[in-house]
């Protein structure tokens, strides 16, 4: 019925009855083909054929292995090699391994067991190479001694046995574990000489022997003594009296041999092994006698003889039976003489003695001192005032004059009995004193010569109006010159300069030379000249004395030491001040210059210059050399024309006479211009050639150079 039915039946309200129930179809095999399936034979075939499968998976996959060790495997016993892994085939030395980690073990007799983690690789064959370590060996070393006569005997005495210079046992007994391989085996026991050799130890547990005869290192040595008896040291150890027979270690010995009475006998004895010595009799001579000499004081120089022996407390030993001459002297004592026999042999009783009193040697000194309250010091000690007569003893002393202010006088004296000595002191105050150590007069690191000048002085500066040919920037002022200088002894030459400054050319006028080297330098500016000076202190580690800022003078130092050119006042000073007065010209008073006084614009220059000293020749058309016509008073050259010279100062005019004196003046703090002094070989007229003549500028000239100068402190 179908569905439709059935619900058209329920609407007809008729009733509906349940279907029998039929089974579905077997589909399964039949009872025959199931009993097939669980044959044994079918079961037997399926396991053989996946172990087939299983088997040809792993000869596809494995791979051949083989172990190689050092020693081969016929050159050991009872090798053995084990692998551990899944699935591991030993086929004769070789073995089926899968890829991956794998351990080996290996042992062998007389070899350490060796384990080590493997990597086999994929690949078609696999080789590993491992080497055997030996077991550590065993060597017992039998020992014997050979004697003089080269006969054997004692076995195993006390000997040391050393492996690579280490000590690992005594001879005779075994001597364990020893790494195999080569060695240097040494044998060493006391008396005997060392044996080395080397020697190979087989290891693998085995036991070796080896036999060993060891030489005496020493010779007997025989001494005798005339006379007989005497002990006989050996590098102080006591061997015995003589006769005596010894046996010495070979090597350097210091024999001694010594008798009650007599001297000491000693001789340096080099011994070698088994070679016998037998030294020649020793003659043992009498000992000397033992003198103890003192003196009151103590401290005397001794001679016997003459000969110089020490100074008191001394002990002399001298042959006995015989009489000295001794002499005792010391400084400030009389020296004292004595004849002493010298009676015995020192056997161990009192020693003779000689004991001498020095009567003193003194002398008169007489010290005179200014000033005259000074405090007077011998050898240190305040003896008081210095104007006194001292006596002395007749040694040499160290006398002191000293008072608050003034240098120290130290001076050494020896007084003399027979003559009093007068000895004259003048203290110098403390400034006199540092200005007596200061040099007089040094030459620069640039070769200038320098000279040491104190002026001193209070002078007057410029000219009077009275002056023929005074100019109006000449005014008149009062200086005083404190400080102490050196001065330029010349003006800089051209080759002192040339240091500072390689190519500077002084140039030529007309075809006529300046360049010389022994001429003076022209043709540099004021600017130039300061950093010359900057450059010669720095050459001389001295403190620079101008302000210098990327080659611009800016500035200067006036409690610097270094390098500077002469203030105008210390140039006035130098060229004009003699004998207190300030002089006009530098050859005297009046015109025309004296002849070869200087060079000035002379007839020679005629084609060259305007004006000129008609009557005058000094025989040069420019500049001279240096030091070419006589110093001034000063011993200073080049006052007297040749080239002018720049000064310190920037140029200023005092304006009326001013009643203030000027101490150590430098001129004012800044300016145009720089003043220049002196004549030059351009100058000849009246006003020029006088010293007092001031010019000025800011440019380099022909005719102007300079001198350096710088302060003493």
């Amino acid at each position: 019925m179908t569905h439709m039915e059935d619900i058209t039946s329920q609407q007809g309200q008729t009733l509906v009855e349940p279907a029998k129930f039929e089974p579905l179809k077997d589909d399964t095999p039949s009872s025959a083909m199931q009993s097939r399936l669980n044959s044994p034979l079918l079961k037997v075939t399926a396991i053989a054929l996946t172990l087939a499968l299983g088997l040809l998976s792993y000869l596809m996959s494995a791979i051949s292995a083989h172990i190689e060790t050092t020693p081969r495997s016929g050159e050991v016993k009872q090798l053995k090699v084990e692998v551990d892994g899944l699935l591991t085939l030993k086929t004769g030395e070789r073995f089926l391994l899968l890829p991956g980690e794998h351990t080996i073990h290996l042992s062998a007799t007389g070899y350490h067991d060796h384990t080590e983690s493997l990597t086999i690789p994929s690949g078609a064959s696999f080789l590993h190479s491992v080497t055997l370590t030996p077991l550590p060996g065993h060597l017992t070393v039998n020992v014997q001694t050979v004697n003089q006569e080269n006969q054997e005997n004692q076995e195993n005495i006390n000997t040391t046995v050393y492996i690579d210079d280490k000590p690992i046992g005594k001879a005779g007994a075994e001597i364990r574990d020893i790494s195999a391989g080569a060695h240097q085996l040494s044998v060493q026991s006391p008396r005997y000489q060392q044996h080395s050799q080397p020697i190979e130890i087989l290891g693998r547990d085995q036991r070796q022997q080896l036999d060993v005869s060891l030489k005496p290192n020493w010779a007997n040595v025989q001494v005798s003594s005339t006379p007989p008896g005497a002990l006989v040291f050996s590098n102080q150890q006591l061997l015995g009296t003589t006769p005596l027979k010894a046996e010495l270690l070979a090597g350097k010995h210091q024999l001694l041999v010594k008798l009650e009475g007599h001297k000491s006998w000693q001789q340096t004895l080099r011994v070698s092994a088994g070679q016998a010595l037998t030294l020649p009799p020793v003659e043992l001579s009498p000992a000397d006698g033992l003198v103890e000499v003192s003196s009151n004081p103590s401290g005397a120089s001794v001679t016997v003889d003459g000969q110089y022996q020490g100074q008191t407390p001394l002990s002399i030993s001298l042959a006995p039976a015989q009489t000295y001459r001794f002499t005792l002297f010391k400084d400030g004592f009389e020296a004292q003489h004595r004849s002493f026999m010298v009676d015995r042999a020192s056997t161990g009783e009192k020693p003779q003695t000689l004991a001498v009193t020095l009567g003193a040697s003194l002398g008169d000194i007489i010290i005179q001192a200014t000033p005259r309250d000074a405090l007077l010091y011998v050898d240190g000690r305040l003896m008081g005032r210095a104007n006194r007569q001292l006596t002395l003893p007749a040694r040499q002393h160290t006398i002191s004059i000293r008072k608050d202010g003034y240098a120290n006088h130290d001076t050494q004296i020896i007084p003399r009995q027979e003559l009093a000595q007068t000895l004259n002191v003048s203290l110098l105050t403390t400034e006199q004193d540092r200005w007596k150590k200061i040099p007089r007069r040094y030459t620069s690191n640039a070769g200038q010569t320098l000279m040491l000048f104190r002026p001193d002085a209070n002078f007057t500066m410029g000219a009077s109006r009275r002056q023929q040919g005074r100019r109006s920037n000449e005014v008149q002022r009062q200086v005083k010159l404190e400080r102490g200088f050196y001065l330029g002894e010349t003006p800089v030459s051209n080759a002192q300069y040339r240091q500072f400054e390689r190519f500077h050319s002084s140039g030529h006028v007309k075809g006529n030379s300046l360049n010389g080297d022994y001429y003076p330098v022209v043709s540099v500016t004021w600017e130039k000249a300061a950093a010359y000076c900057n450059w010669l202190s720095l050459q001389e580690k001295l403190t620079p004395f101008y302000h210098e800022e990327k080659g611009v003078i800016t500035g200067f130092n006036n409690e610097a030491n270094g390098y500077r050119l002469p203030t105008e006042a210390e140039w006035a000073w130098a060229a004009r001040y003699e004998n207190s007065v300030m002089i006009t010209f530098p050859w005297g008073k009046t015109l025309p210059p004296s002849p070869k006084s200087g060079n000035y614009g002379d007839r020679s220059a005629a084609k060259l210059l305007g004006n000129i000293l008609i009557n005058f020749d000094d025989g040069y058309k420019v500049t001279a050399p240096l030091k070419k016509f006589p110093p001034n008073s000063k011993k200073l050259y080049g006052f007297g024309g040749n080239s002018a010279e720049w000064v310190h100062d920037f140029y200023a005019i005092k304006t009326g006479l001013s009643l203030a004196t000027e101490v150590d003046p430098s001129g004012p703090e800044k300016g145009d211009y720089h003043v220049i002094r002196g004549s030059s070989w351009a100058h000849s007229t009246m006003t020029e050639l006088r010293l007092a003549f001031r010019d000025y500028h800011n440019q380099s000239r022909n005719d102007v150079g300079f001198r350096v100068a710088r302060y003493a402190q």
